[in-house]
C-alpha cells in the first residue's frame, strides 16, 4: 500500500487495540515497515500498546515522528458500563427525555422487554430553570444565582462528569455555553459536555444521550490516554499524537480528551481507510471490506473510492441500547470471531459467539487456562493454522485445542471432526450475514465487488464468506492481521459540522447555502487550521446535503457534482436530479407529486498529514511445508495441503488451493477448487468461483 504524494516521507505508527490483541504497524523514514503484535492488557490496555511499539524498535525520539491510535476502550465501556458517576444538567422539566427516548416499544412482539437503563440514574439529573426558543431565539437564561446553586449541589452528589442538554440548543447553544463555563470555573476537575459541542442536529434525545456517553468515559479516557502518552514521553516520544475518529479521519489528542465519544469505532476504521487506499491502487471500483478479529466480524462497503458514514450509532443494539449522534464509517459487525467460544446449547444445537475468550484465558490452544473450544481452535484442529506461525509471540498446544474440540463433540454426539467443521461453517455464516445486509439487501449484486479481508481471522474465512455471498473474488492484503494499523498510517485530521436548513428546495437560493458553508468552513479552519499544533497541508473541504420529500422524517445525503464548497447556480435542479436517481436506486420507486426539501448540510474539513511510503519487499523466509487438513471434502478426509510462507511469494505467482499461508500476525486459508495470484505490492487476488459452498462434511 503506498500512499501517492511528492512530499518528505514523515516516520509514522499505527497502534490498533482489539479485544484479543494489539497491534503495531510503524514505518520509519526510509518506508520500512516494522511489526509488533502482543496479547491485549485488559485493565491496562496502555502497556499492551507500549509493549508492542517497544517490539517494532523503532526510535521513538524522531522528532518527526506521528503515532496514530485507534482503540476499543471507548465502545468497551459504553457495553460493559465501567464510567464515571454522571451528572445531567438539563431544562426544567425535561430531566425524562433519556428515559422516554422515541417512546416507542422497540421489540413490540417480547412481552419481557426491557430497554437497557440508561447511563445516568434518575437521582444525578438536575434541572436548571432556561429555555431556547425553536428558531433560536432567547426566552431566558437562567441567574447566576441558580448556576452556584447546581454547582454545590453537583459537588455534594459526587459528581465526576457533567452533561449539559438542554432544549432547542441545536438551534442556538447559548445557554449550554453559558452553564458549562460556570461549572468548569466552580468545579475545575470536572469534565463537562454540552449537547451541542458535539451534535448540532435536532432530535434532543439522541442529543442528550450523545453527551451523558461522552461524559460518561470522559475522565477514563483521560486518564487512559495520560498514562499512554506519558509512557511513550518516558521512551523519549517527542512527536505528535492524534486518535482516530469514527467518521474516518483524526483528531489531536486534545480534542479526543473532549471528545472520546467520537473514537468509539476508532479502531475498524483503520481497516477501512486501508482498504479505500488498497482499492484505489489496484484501480478496483468497488469493495465489500471484511474484518474478522478475535471478538467481532465488521464489514464496510467501499464504493467508487469512498465509504458511506452514518450519523447513528446504537450502544448495544437499537432494540435494546441507546444512540450516539455522532459520525460513524458505515459498519455492520456480528459477534463472531476468533475467539468465539463454541457450545451445544440447550436445544442440542451448536452456538458459535457472540461470547468471546478474549485474551485471558483465550483459546484453549494458547494455553494461557483457557478449555472451551474456540473458531481458533477449530482452525487449528482442522490443520488450517500452522502452530509454530500464528501471532509471532508463541506456539499452539493442538492436544488441547483438540481436547477441547472432542469434549463439546461428545456433549452432541458428534465426532471431533464434524464439529470443528461445524463450527468453521456456522462461523462463516455469520460473518456472511453482514455482507448480505451491505449488498443485497441494499439492492447492490454482491458479484460487482471484490470481498478484502483483514484482521487476524479474515483470511482464513474469507474465500468460504464470498462463495456463501456469491462474491467470485477475494483481496488479501499484506499484513491483514495488522491491517488496520497498517489503515491508520495514512489517517489524516478530520472535523465536521452539520446545521439544519429546513427548507423547500425550490424556493431556497444559492447564495444562502454559500453563506453557510463558508460561516461552517471559517469555524472549521479554527478547529484545525487555526491552532499550528500538526503539520500537514492546508485543509480541503467538501459538503453534502441532506434531502428528503415533504413529510418524511428520514433522509438522504446527496454530494454536489463538482469537489470542494461550490455551489451551483441550478442548485434545486442539480439537487433534486440527484436525489430522485438515489431514492429509485435504493427504494424501487419514485413520488413525483411531492415536494422535495433540505433538512441539513454537512461540511467536512479535512488536513491531510504528511504521507508515508510503505515499502513491503522483504526477504524470503521460511521453507514450504505440508499439512494434512480438513476441507470438508468428507468426513474423516483430510487433503495434503501446502504450508507455505508468504514471504516467499513474489508478484506473478500463482497457484491453486488448498494451501495455508502465514506471516506475522495472521494466516490465509485458500480452499480447493480456488486459484491465487500474487499482485503488485505483495497482494493476493483469489478466484473462488469453482470452490463448493460449505466447509460442513456431507
Amino acid at each position: 500500500m503506498s500512499i501517492p504524494g511528492s512530499h518528505e516521507a514523515f516516520a509514522r505508527i499505527g497502534c490498533d487495540i482489539g479485544g484479543t490483541f494489539t497491534d503495531v504497524a510503524a514505518v520509519d523514514a526510509e518506508g520500512r515497515l516494522h511489526i509488533g503484535k502482543r496479547l491485549t492488557t485488559h485493565g491496562n490496555e496502555h502497556q499492551g500498546v507500549i509493549q508492542a511499539i517497544q517490539d517494532t524498535a523503532v526510535d521513538l525520539a524522531s522528532p518527526d515522528l506521528i503515532v496514530a491510535h485507534g482503540t476499543t476502550l471507548v465502545i468497551n465501556s459504553l457495553l460493559e458500563r465501567h464510567g464515571a458517576n454522571v451528572a445531567l444538567v438539563t431544562t426544567l422539566g425535561f430531566p425524562d427525555v433519556i428515559d422516554v427516548g422515541r417512546g416507542n416499544r422497540s421489540d413490540i412482539f417480547n412481552m419481557r422487554f426491557r430497554r437497557s437503563p440508561p447511563l445516568i440514574a434518575d437521582t444525578m439529573r438536575f434541572e436548571v430553570d432556561e429555555r431556547m426558543n425553536g428558531d433560536g431565539s432567547l426566552d431566558r437564561a437562567p441567574s447566576n444565582e441558580a448556576l452556584a446553586a447546581l454547582a454545590e449541589r453537583l459537588r455534594q452528589a459526587g459528581a465526576e462528569a457533567v452533561a449539559i442538554g438542554f432544549l432547542n440548543a441545536y438551534a442556538n447553544p447559548a445557554n449550554e455555553d453559558a452553564v458549562a463555563a460556570f461549572l468548569r470555573a466552580a468545579l475545575p476537575d470536572v469534565p463537562v459536555t454540552t449537547s451541542s459541542s458535539i451534535s448540532r442536529q435536532w432530535r434532543e434525545y439522541e442529543r442528550f444521550t450523545t453527551a451523558a456517553a461522552n461524559a460518561y468515559i470522559a475522565p477514563v479516557f483521560q486518564r487512559y490516554l495520560g498514562r499512554l502518552t506519558g509512557g511513550l514521553e518516558q521512551d523519549g516520544f517527542s512527536g505528535e499524537f492524534i486518535v482516530l475518529d469514527s467518521s474516518g479521519g483524526a483528531m489531536t489528542v486534545d480534542s479526543a480528551r473532549r471528545q472520546p465519544v467520537r473514537a468509539v469505532e476508532s479502531g475498524p476504521v483503520g481497516g477501512v481507510i486501508g482498504a479505500r487506499s488498497l482499492a484505489h491502487d489496484l484501480g478496483i471500483a468497488n469493495l465489500v471490506a471484511l474484518d474478522i478479529g478475535g471478538t467481532t466480524a465488521k464489514s464496510t462497503l467501499v464504493e467508487n473510492g469512498d465509504y458511506a458514514t452514518r450519523d447513528l450509532y446504537w450502544i448495544g443494539g437499537e432494540k435494546q441500547g441507546f444512540p450516539l449522534q455522532v459520525s460513524t464509517v458505515d459498519i455492520l459487525e456480528v459477534g463472531v470471531g476468533g475467539g468465539s467460544i463454541a457450545r451445544i446449547d440447550e436445544r442440542g444445537a451448536l452456538q458459535v459467539g457472540p461470547r468471546s475468550a478474549g485474551s485471558k484465558p483465550g483459546p484453549a490452544c494458547y494455553g494461557l487456562g483457557g478449555t472451551q473450544p474456540t473458531l481458533t481452535d477449530a482452525n487449528l484442529y482442522c490443520g488450517r493454522i500452522d502452530k509454530d506461525h500464528f501471532a509471532g509471540t508463541f506456539s499452539l498446544d493442538i492436544a488441547a485445542a483438540e481436547t477441547a474440540i472432542a469434549r463439546v463433540a461428545a456433549e452432541g454426539g458428534m465426532s471431533p471432526d464434524r464439529l470443528a467443521l461445524g463450527i468453521i461453517r456456522l462461523a462463516c455464516l455469520q460473518a456472511a450475514s453482514t455482507v448480505r445486509r451491505q449488498t443485497l439487501e441494499r439492492g447492490n449484486d454482491p458479484r460487482d465487488y471484490t470481498l478484502l479481508a483483514s484482521g487476524g481471522a479474515g483470511p482464513l474465512h474469507a474465500c468460504e464468506v464470498a462463495v456463501e455471498v456469491g462474491i467470485d473474488r477475494v483481496l488479501i492484503p499484506r499484513f491483514p492481521g495488522h491491517y488496520s494499523a497498517l489503515g491508520m498510517l495514512s489517517a489524516n485530521l478530520r472535523q465536521d459540522r452539520r446545521e439544519q436548513m429546513v427548507q423547500d428546495i425550490d424556493t431556497l437560493s444559492p447564495q444562502a447555502v454559500r453563506e453557510l458553508l463558508d460561516r461552517a468552513a471559517s469555524d472549521l479552519t479554527g478547529e484545525l487550521g487555526g491552532t499550528g499544533e500538526m503539520r500537514g497541508e492546508a485543509l480541503a473541504f467538501r459538503y453534502s446535503v441532506a434531502l428528503r420529500f415533504a413529510g418524511q422524517e428520514h433522509v438522504l445525503w446527496i454530494a454536489p457534482p463538482a469537489a470542494g464548497l461550490d455551489v451551483p447556480d441550478d442548485f434545486a435542479a442539480c439537487f433534486r436530479r440527484a436525489f430522485e436517481t438515489e431514492y429509485l436506486r435504493r427504494y424501487g420507486h419514485l413520488d413525483k407529486l411531492s415536494r422535495v426539501e433540505t433538512a441539513e448540510v454537512q461540511v467536512i474539513a479535512e488536513r491531510p498529514l504528511p504521507p508515508v511510503s510503505v515499502d513491503f519487499t522483504d526477504a524470503a523466509d521460511g521453507t514450504w511445508g505440508e499439512n494434512l487438513s480438513l476441507w470438508g471434502e468428507g468426513e474423516g478426509v483430510r487433503i495434503a495441503t501446502p504450508i507455505i510462507p508468504r514471504s516467499t511469494l513474489k508478484e506473478g505467482d500463482r497457484f491453486a488451493g488448498p494451501a495455508v499461508l502465514h506471516e506475522v500476525g495472521s494466516t490465509t486459508a485458500i480452499p480447493p477448487g480456488a486459484t491465487a495470484e500474487v499482485l503488485r505490492g505483495g497482494a493476493i487476488l483469489v478466484d473462488v468461483r469453482h470452490v463448493r459452498g460449505g466447509s460442513a462434511p456431507a
